[in-house]
């Protein structure tokens, strides 16, 4: 039988794993369980407790906290008693966080900490709709707000509770009136220009791509994922809650963060993760640049191990089964090279999961070296979220992957990938009503282009192509696109991807629409160039020093000329600064998702664009 919510096939879970761990986080440094007849009965008292204060089916629960245990008890009972529910980055200012909160017209607001608490009361005025406030950590006991009733998470379970049968009954009325074409959640876009949108998403998009993706990826009761990126990104919450945890039983832990994972990879030892290129590219460099500060035969076993790994990886991507001898170096390239990193990995990951942004071809290739496979996917929050993705038995670095088994795709003239099926969104909130013989009008853009046609084909905004066998690759970002002065088009994403392909390069951004040629913004990987440092006797340490010393600059511009080999004229990188600081969410120069805010970041470094203008242009 076909599954009709997220809420139902919750239920058919609990129902089977009982008492298997469902979910981990961490309390006082140690590891908490909770099983999935536990989550079970918290998730039905939560929802009978919203019901109980007063949440009609259709409104909406916005989620203001981290991820953990508690965001998904939050997640699982606003869907069970029939509401949507809208995530906002616990990384967002107030400002945005209200923006979110009063467009989708929250009833309900869950928070996780003080700090999140302030940002709602910071913007308390602008969120008439707001009637309950709940708080996850039971230390807060926030003063009043006005007009509005506050209780810890415990407190809401018990209003469940104590409605006894009664409430359970109403939750299952709820639930039973959800179906495939009843509205689930609204995810609000990064929105690297302007505000952001609330893309509509109904259980029937969220189902019909997890049992794509599933499909494409398996994942078994056996397997453990530890979880680190927010699950208010579309992504981690379809890919590593919903499709690995829900649907396939997989075990899931949530870390602590970025500042523990590797800690904590040893710990849980998973075997599978989801991530965005920018934490395994740190990881990759980290390695290189203990390569750099090895001894002799040090690097050259690495230089061996990867050179080996690259012919094996090419093996398999042609189809081809490596010979027996390439095959045992292969594992004693894993095994003597890189025992030490698996080891730290918590030796028993079967592959990882790269979605978000482009992955360079070199980063995987290193991790394939290393006995791990990175599978690399593309979506969009859009499409709820993945389109396409490689499979284990069939990938191809520099790609992402053949479109999901449900998704049709097609290209306009301009090379823009349009998407067509059962995982497309509803539209952007608030959605138009439905018009005569059922259908729905255009979506459109700001600009009044059609984002979703009333055929049902998804105008991406990126530009791609398939290749020879099927394999979709990204080209760039159609809005991204710009013309120089010569009258040639340019797609900075992919000069980006190439310049942070390189083991020196953490950061970048390509500048040169209207201008006579293209020169970049650079963000050095400070370890990585830390360590050549070292090694070629430097005395510079501090990234002030450092991006200032002629052969650290030298050096960059090695590696900037490298890739100019492989452009065309009009593309080719003619000048650089290198800065000193990263660009961050906190100055507004990135999104939550790790995407750059293109436009704010040339008005920040407008000086030192216009500088690189005046300065002599490197050789092609």
């Amino acid at each position: 039988m076909p599954h009709t919510s997220i809420p139902a096939v919750f239920r058919e879970q609990v129902a089977k794993l009982k008492a298997r761990p469902m979910v981990y986080g961490k309390r006082d440094r140690h590891w908490r369980p909770l099983t999935w007849a536990q989550m079970g009965d918290r998730v039905m008292h939560a929802a009978a407790g919203l019901v109980a204060v007063g949440l009609q089916p259709g409104e909406v629960v916005g989620i203001l906290a981290q991820s953990g245990p508690e965001w998904v008890l939050a997640d699982l009972a606003a869907l069970s008693a029939g509401a949507m529910d809208a995530p906002v980055y616990d990384t967002s200012p107030a400002d945005v966080a209200g923006f979110i909160l009063a467009d989708c017209a929250a009833a309900v607001v869950v928070v996780d900490t003080l700090a999140q608490l302030d940002k709602v009361r910071a913007v308390r005025d602008r969120l008439p709709a707001l009637r309950v406030l709940i708080y996850t950590d039971e230390r807060l006991k926030p003063d009043r707000m006005a007009g509005v009733r506050l209780m810890s998470l415990l407190d809401l379970e018990q209003i469940g509770a104590d409605t006894g049968v009664a409430g359970r009954e109403a939750v299952d009325a709820r639930v039973g009136m959800l179906g495939p074409d009843v509205p689930m959640t609204l995810i609000y876009t990064s929105g690297t220009t302007g505000d952001p949108k609330g893309v509509v998403l109904t259980h029937g998009n969220m189902l019909a791509d997890c049992e794509a993706t599933g499909r494409a990826v398996p994942v078994g009761t056996d397997d453990i994922l530890l979880s680190f990126l927010p699950l208010a990104h579309a992504f981690e919450r379809m890919a590593a809650y919903y499709m690995a945890s829900l649907f396939s039983g997989a075990t899931l832990y949530f870390s602590d963060g970025m500042s523990r994972l590797f800690r904590e990879m040893a710990e849980v030892s998973p075997t599978l993760m989801t991530g965005v290129p920018r934490v395994y590219e740190k990881l990759y460099a980290r390695v290189m640049a203990r390569r750099a500060a090895g001894s002799l035969p040090e690097r050259v076993a690495m230089d061996w191990a990867l050179a080996v790994g690259r012919r094996v990886a090419r093996a398999y991507q042609t189809g081809k089964t490596p010979g027996r001898l390439l095959r045992t170096q292969h594992e004693l390239a894993r095994e003597q090279v890189f025992g030490d990193l698996r080891t730290r990995l918590g030796g028993r990951l079967r592959f990882m999961v790269s979605g978000g942004a482009p992955l360079s071809a070199e980063v995987a290739e290193f991790f394939f070296a290393a006995g791990i496979l990175i599978l690399e996917g593309y979506g969009l929050s859009e499409t709820s979220p993945v389109v396409s993705v490689n499979r284990l038995d069939a990938f191809r670095f520099g790609t992402v992957g053949k479109p999901l088994d449900n998704v049709r795709l097609r290209f306009a003239p301009d090379g823009e990938i349009l998407v067509k099926g059962p995982n497309v969104m509803l539209g952007y909130h608030p959605v138009a009503p439905v018009g005569v013989g059922g259908a729905r009008p255009p979506v459109l853009a700001t600009d009044g282009s059609a984002v979703l046609g009333a055929d049902g084909w998804l105008a991406t905004g990126d530009l791609g192509a398939l290749d020879a066998d099927g394999y979709l690759v990204i080209t760039g970002r159609k809005k991204d696109l710009f013309k120089t002065a010569t009258g040639k088009y340019v797609a900075p994403q992919r000069l980006e991807h190439l310049l942070t392909g390189s083991a020196l390069i953490d950061q970048a951004v390509v500048v040169g629409d209207r201008r006579p040629f293209c020169v970049a913004l650079l963000v050095p990987t400070f370890p990585a160039l830390e360590a050549w440092a070292a090694e070629e006797g430097l005395a510079a340490r501090s990234p002030a020093a450092l991006v200032s010393e002629p052969k650290v600059v030298a050096r960059v511009r090695e590696e900037v000329e490298r890739i100019n080999l492989g452009l065309a004229r009009h593309e080719a990188i003619r000048q650089f600064a290198l800065l000193d600081e990263p660009f961050t969410e906190a100055e507004g120069l990135m999104t939550p998702s790790h995407k750059i805010r293109r436009e704010r970041i040339t008005e920040a470094c407008a000086a030192r664009i216009e500088a690189l203008y005046q300065e002599p242009r490197l050789r092609r």
